[in-house]
């Protein structure tokens, strides 16, 4: 039969081929028209070519490659010649042999299927492929990075974020040098009997893929002494394996069997004791896993997907001494053995397993990661849901460098790479993570010493199908410093707490509020009052930021500021963007003193015309800065001595305030340093020489300096005047 419509691809234009060459090497050079002549517009031939010259580390270099790929390009016989010979310069060119052994072994797959990148590293570590690599995270980086290498070079492609494939063309002609190397593709095992195949196969490799085919099940007792990797994922219609079939198969090493059908795995799995990895992702029927006690080797085990699973074999992992991943996430089991043995282990997945803990509410189940913590290699711990909290707080000990996963009602989840850094991460969905942590908890004194805890909306590019105001917190515990960015006298904060663009302040923050030292809120939907914040829980607060809250009109009560002053903590404060803000402290009768703080900046408030009532006395604060206030007029509702008032105070910064008119009356003893700009009203400045000022530096307008009204005209000679120069970017933070 003749075809109605016959589609004959057109090759690429010279232009368009020089285009694509130029955007695959990464940079614009100028080639020898002949060069890319000799590329035929095929486009495949253009990426392998431009992987080639890609790496070129000096120009000297790269004129050798160019030379050398026209060799390789050769006379223009066929396309498909030229694809032969360049795919197999293509590989020679390659920067390692390891780089090559770890493509080659990519021919185990079959040609129709792709490759999930994530299994593909783990059997090159699990292979001996990374040798050179110092340890597990050591050989997953350099495994990426060698599949970075892979994909540039054109040698595979990536169909998706988490999956590559290998060109027809490119696996036709290197399929005979895999072959000579250990890497044997996979024959057609329909008509063959599998058990007669492996003994034969197992003589000249130690490698082989069956996978995809659609055998129902595995019998007899294969002669495979020397076998090495047995892939057997994607058989869909494997139900079942024999009792004794991995009796002979004593230096295995790697065993597949994803996404096949088995309930049981059978117990000659006991003779594996060289098995490195076991992989059982998405076998929906396995119910569950025995006999793998013996299996001292095993470094990494990954069940994800398997929806029946209900139970794994107490005494399981007791002797997994060098087990590193443990991936148990989307099973139906209720309880896990101890892996207290698994010293080594760094990544616990446990999402999506809502019957966990449900039968066993015990200790044994409650402090499982407490023999973890004395190693500190536990990286990466995800649990599925928020009722599991319960149990997992209840521990004293959190591993050093944890990632700590939670999914929320609507399964989304934080994707993440694995924690290269050894710092602790917690995310979690829901603010009701924090009934768990309660302030007496003792995961504050022994493991969160040092936190950052950010809580914001569900920003655009986490959008996921969910309804359109429901909001998303991420919650990050992080073992790091946190370094002020506003006072240049601050000490690093240990212990932080940021509250952004949220519709309210989440409930159940006191144990948070009770440890937190920096506490910052941008962009809060929130009441008139401060004090909705519950400012009688921040007894560690030191810093506390407040930015962009619109609706904010009274900053604090007498009450907070007494709550806040018998603490004593609280001593920078940063006030910026609350457009409503009328008063900075509301209600004070009496004299009342706020002598806790040293550092307050109130900057872009239009709304506010005095900043501070009489009766409020700052009796240690150091520093003050007002900036942007349109309509502010006095510092003091009322007259005011300065010496009772701001005794210490010495830097006072006041920026752009047109309205202004003063400051305080009486003198500032201690103050050092004034910078004034944009306040033309303000005639007289509150300052006085003694023993203790011999020199005050003076920053403003010259015409401002010279209508200045001074009691006693002396104290200028004591005073050194500098004028503002150009306002450059830097003084946008000055001071």
């Amino acid at each position: 039969m003749m075809p109605d419509i016959v589609i004959t691809p057109q090759p690429l234009t010279y232009k368009e081929s020089h285009k694509l060459l130029c955007k695959k090497i990464g940079k614009d050079i100028d080639f020898r028209h002949d060069l890319i002549d000799s590329c035929h517009g095929i486009p495949l031939i253009i990426i392998l070519l431009a992987g080639v010259l890609c790496d070129g580390p000096s120009e000297e270099a790269s004129r050798e490659i160019i030379s050398n790929a026209y060799v390789a390009l050769g006379s223009k016989v066929s396309v498909f010649h030229t694809l032969q010979r360049l795919a197999r310069f293509g590989y020679d060119q390659l920067p390692s042999d390891n780089a090559r052994h770890c493509f080659l072994y990519c021919l185990l797959f079959p040609e129709d299927q792709s490759i999930p990148i994530k299994n593909l590293i783990q059997y090159w570590i699990m292979d001996g492929l990374l040798q050179e690599a110092s340890g597990f995270h050591d050989a997953k980086y350099i495994g990426n990075e060698i599949l970075d290498i892979l994909t540039r070079h054109g040698m595979l492609y990536l169909e998706d974020k988490d999956h590559v494939r290998m060109h027809d063309v490119i696996r036709e002609t290197l399929s005979g040098i895999g072959k000579a190397n250990g890497f044997m593709e996979q024959d057609d095992w329909h008509f063959i009997d599998p058990i007669v195949k492996l003994e034969q196969l197992s003589k000249t490799t130690n490698r082989i893929p069956l996978m995809n085919t659609e055998m129902e099940c595995l019998r007899g007792i294969p002669k495979c002494f020397v076998l090495s990797s047995l892939l057997l994922r994607g058989n869909y219609h494997l139900k079942a394996i024999s009792e004794e079939f991995f009796w002979y198969m004593g230096k295995l090493a790697i065993l597949d069997l994803s996404l096949s059908r088995i309930k049981v795995l059978p117990s000659s799995i006991s003779c594996l004791t060289r098995l490195r990895m076991l992989l059982l992702t998405g076998c929906d029927h396995l119910e569950e896993i025995r006999y793998i006690d013996s299996l001292e080797q095993l470094e990494v085990l990954n069940a994800s997907g398997c929806n029946s699973l209900k139970s794994i074999s107490s005494g399981s992992f007791d002797n997994m001494v060098y087990l590193k991943i443990l991936d148990l996430s989307a099973t139906s089991i209720t309880f896990l053995p101890s892996i207290t043995a698994c010293r080594e282990l760094y990544r616990l997945d446990l999402q999506c397993c809502p019957l966990l803990g449900s039968q066993h509410s015990d200790s044994r189940f409650i402090q499982i990661p407490y023999g973890l913590s004395k190693s500190g290699m536990v990286q990466n711990l995800q649990l599925g849901s928020i009722e599991d909290m319960a149990y997992w707080m209840s521990m004293r000990w959190l591993p050093c460098g944890l990632t700590f996963i939670l999914s929320d009602r609507f399964g989304i989840k934080v994707s993440f790479d694995v924690n290269e850094d050894s710092k602790t991460y917690i995310y979690a969905s829901d603010a009701c993570y924090f009934n768990c942590l309660e302030k007496d908890s003792p995961l504050w004194f022994n493991c969160l010493q040092k936190f950052q805890i950010v809580i914001s909306p569900l920003v655009d590019d986490q959008t996921m199908e969910m309804d359109a105001g429901a909001m998303k917190t991420d919650l990050i515990f992080r073992n790091s410093h946190f370094r002020t960015k506003h006072f240049t006298d601050s000490t690093a904060h240990m212990r932080y707490l940021g509250i952004n663009g949220s519709a309210g302040i989440p409930s159940d923050l006191d144990g948070i509020l009770y440890h937190a030292e920096l506490i910052s809120l941008k962009r809060l939907a929130m009441t008139t009052r401060l004090s909705d914040l519950k400012i009688r829980s921040m007894k560690a607060v030191r810093e506390l930021w407040v930015e962009d809250c619109d609706q904010l009109e009274i900053f604090l009560s007498t009450d907070d500021v007494q709550v806040l002053s018998a603490v004593g903590s609280l001593q920078n404060l940063w006030i910026s963007n609350v457009e409503k803000l009328s008063s900075f402290c509301k209600g004070v009768e009496d004299v009342i003193s706020f002598n806790c703080l040293k550092h307050l900046l109130l900057d872009c408030c239009p709304n506010i015309m005095c900043l501070f009532p009489s009766e409020l006395r700052l009796s240690n604060l150091e520093t003050l800065h007002i900036r942007f206030c349109d309509i502010l007029e006095t510092v003091f509702d009322s007259s005011v001595l300065g010496e009772q008032t701001l005794p210490r105070l010495q830097l006072l910064q006041l920026w752009e305030l047109p309205e202004l008119t003063s400051v305080c009356g009486g003198v500032l003893p201690f103050l050092k340093n004034l910078k004034v700009r944009g306040c033309t009203k303000l005639q007289k400045i509150p300052v006085g020489m003694n023993e203790n000022s011999p020199l005050l530096v003076t920053n403003g307008e010259e015409s401002w300096w010279n209508s200045l009204i001074w009691d006693d005209e002396s104290i200028k000679l004591w005073v050194l005047f500098r004028k503002w120069g150009p306002l450059l970017p830097h003084h946008a933070t000055e001071g």
